[in-house]
């Protein structure tokens, strides 16, 4: 039998990458969408995610790790 669970948006795209598990993750906490980082972390420090995830200093930074990640 399946659960059910209530998420609000920020949740719901925690659990998407989740259910994804890229191979690389590169996310910048900032708000509103700081929780989105906060339960990625989580899920990858209890190792429901097995990619690479990067929290670069800066927005700056995201960028260049996004594009360079990819090539």
């Amino acid at each position: 039998m399946s659960t059910l669970k209530t998420l609000n948006g920020n949740q719901t795209i925690a659990e998407a990458v989740r259910q994804i598990d890229p191979d690389v993750m590169a996310a910048y906490p900032i708000t509103p969408s700081t929780a989105i980082v906060e339960t990625i972390a989580k899920f990858k420090a209890d190792g429901l995610i097995t990619g690479e995830f990067v929290c670069p200093e800066s927005e700056h930074s995201l960028s260049h790790n996004s594009i360079h990640g990819n090539s």
